[in-house]
């Protein structure tokens, strides 16, 4: 199974290099010595760059080793060379605080807007990426306004503001109901065709179908119209910039995408927009920037803990993977505040990256079964019983954890990483059961697989990483509520189980790893590969929207712990959007990090 479980991307981390690092602007956080002809110096690995390390078994069990290569990180300490001028961090926070912030604050909350005109400054905020500095606020605007929304929609016809209202709604929490969108139907129950001349209208009703619950059909035909309307438009038939911004979409949806990389792009629409907001540009922009000089400190720290805890170099079988992990968990976390979530998730998503790859691309079932029952103890007492290579393992997975939880309770947050551990145990258990799989060449029924192989991407295991670090929530109900197995964690694991089985189906069939989805599928059902990736499509879809159900609905929790769940099933695409980026890198996915971490915005 590729990448059987991600804990983040587990087994199907990118190997980045080669191409042009340098964008059209002439700003760039890389020192112009550091970049001969704007490229990273990379050497691409041969086999004799990757031997694997010698472990204690032999004989027969040898033979049963899965050998699997990966390249070697692509960045390694490079962000350790990357320059961040503190002055100048604190100069950028000190005007967002006291300058920016106030400035913005007046524009939402100024006396003189109507409810719509200040629902669409909030949609505003959160397409550049500047909403979280004012969620009391928000709240408390939309809680006002949704009291009053029959009043508020009752002669409304414009697509773009219903479609704005409906999905900033949704987004905090209140469930605009679907029909308010009958009202852009014929008689024939169809929506109307002169919609389409509605280019604006029709983009923002597409990204809002997005946010359709199950048995919501409306969501889907509004979604399958706008797709086939926007689709067919020619740049000659709407403005340059907006033609661009509908084609963006188009490849990938505001809610398959990661926030800041949402504010990235937006940004850049906005700006070329007649009449937009300076104030409201300047904040955005600031805020990115702010944002990145955030993310280069934290990917120092981690640089720097990676090399020293020193692994890589003894477990030359593993994928060294720090920037792009980070990347993942950025998924989750953009905003400044959770500088610590994003450090410490990272971490624990790294030493279990390696355990993932140890039990699938490198271990004999007899020392997976001897590492499972090591995690099942939790006590490095217990570790002289595991091969040498192991106790490595091991004793950095237990320490790391250590490490965090010391950090927590220093901060007053006690208990905190019991949740952490209680996963990684569970994690264990399923990377045992795949093991097995894998190792006997067995292709179980699709019912079976799924009950295991959709908890073995953990992106529950992920979220709590996070959570961790979070004080938006008492420990106690968040423990409660993440014991009590919510539906939202089993349809994001699902969704990611089908996407990534999908995506990796060919390759690793190609070398003996049947038990996949799609091929547990085909041989229980009898299909062909197509119809079968179709069927686990559409699962994938309703899963998708189940999500979305949780995250509105749910009260169990507040909503800055759900958006990180719904952020986590927005991150997938990102990834497998054209097959495996993890395991096959692409140009795409190097771009977003680059212009992620490496070019500031001019202002």
């Amino acid at each position: 199974m590729e990448a059987s479980k991600m804990c983040f991307g587990l087994k199907t981390l990118p190997n980045v290099y080669n191409g042009p690092l340098c964008h059209k602007t002439n700003l760039s956080l890389i020192p112009r010595r550091l970049l001969p002809n704007n490229t990273l110096s990379y050497k691409k690995p041969t086999k004799h760059d990757l031997l694997c390390v010698k472990a204690e078994s032999s004989g027969d069990l040898e033979s049963t080793r899965p050998l699997t290569y990966f390249s070697p990180s692509t960045w390694g300490d490079y962000f350790l060379s990357i320059p961040v001028d503190d002055s100048e961090f604190e100069a950028l926070e000190q005007e967002i605080e006291s300058v920016m912030k106030p400035k913005v604050r007046d524009i939402l909350m100024c006396p003189h807007s109507s409810d719509k005109e200040q629902i669409r400054v909030i949609h505003l905020l959160i397409s550049l990426g500047i909403a979280h500095y004012y969620e009391s606020e928000i709240e408390e605007i939309l809680h006002q306004a949704f009291q009053k929304l029959d009043d508020l929609i009752s002669e409304e016809d414009d697509l773009e503001t219903i479609a704005i209202m409906f999905e900033v709604f949704r987004l905090y929490g209140h469930k605009m109901s679907c029909d308010v969108f009958d009202r852009f139907k014929d008689i024939d129950g169809k929506f109307k065709e002169s919609l389409a001349q509605d280019a604006r209208g029709m983009l923002q009703l597409y990204e809002a179908a997005h946010l359709g619950l199950p048995s919501e059909d409306i969501m889907d035909e509004a979604l399958t119209f706008t797709r086939h309307h926007l689709g067919s438009l020619t740049g000659q038939e709407t403005s340059p910039n907006l033609f661009k911004q509908i084609q963006h979409a188009l490849y990938r949806a505001r809610y398959h995408s990661i926030e800041i990389v949402v504010a990235r792009q937006y940004i850049s629409f906005y700006d070329q927009e007649e009449g937009h907001d300076k104030t409201l540009l300047k904040f955005a922009k600031l805020n990115f920037n702010f944002c990145q000089m955030h993310y280069i400190k934290e990917l120092k720290i981690i640089t720097k803990w990676w090399k020293e805890l020193g692994m890589a170099p003894k477990l030359s079988y593993i994928r060294d993977r720090n920037v792009e992990l980070f990347f993942g968990v950025l998924g989750m976390f953009f905003e400044p505040r959770y500088s610590l979530a994003r450090i410490n998730a990272t971490k624990l998503t790294m030493v279990l990256t390696v355990v993932d790859d140890t039990c699938d691309a490198y271990a004999t079932l007899p020392e997976v079964i001897s590492l499972h029952d090591a995690f099942q103890r939790w006590d490095l007492g217990t570790m002289e019983e595991l091969p040498i290579y192991m106790r490595i393992i091991y004793q950095n997975v237990l320490e790391t954890v250590e490490d965090i939880d010391r950090e927590m309770k220093a901060r007053g947050k006690f208990g905190s990483l019991q949740l952490t551990i209680d996963e990684t145990k569970s994690l264990l258990k399923l990377y045992l059961e795949i093991a097995k799989w894998a190792r006997a060449g067995h292709v179980p029924s699709f019912e079976d697989y799924m009950e295991i192989g959709s908890s073995s991407p953990g992106m529950d295991d992920l979220a709590s990483y996070g959570f961790i670090s979070m004080d938006e929530c008492d420990q106690k109900q968040l423990n409660e509520w993440f014991n009590s197995k919510p539906k939202i964690f089993d349809a994001l694991n699902i969704v990611f189980r089908l996407r990534n089985d999908i995506a990796t189906f060919e390759q690793e069939v190609s070398r003996g790893e049947v038990a996949n989805g799609v091929n547990c599928y085909m041989k229980q059902h009898g299909v062909t590969k197509e119809a079968a990736v179709e069927e686990l499509r559409k699962m994938e879809r309703e899963n998708y929207k189940i999500i979305v159900e949780e995250f509105i609905l749910s009260k169990a929790v507040p909503r800055q712990i759900l958006v990180r769940v719904i952020n986590i099933a927005c991150l997938i695409d990102s990834f497998y959007k054209e097959g495996d980026a993890f395991g096959h890198p692409d140009q795409k996915l190097k771009d977003l990090i680059v212009s992620l971490f490496l070019h500031p915005i001019p202002l």
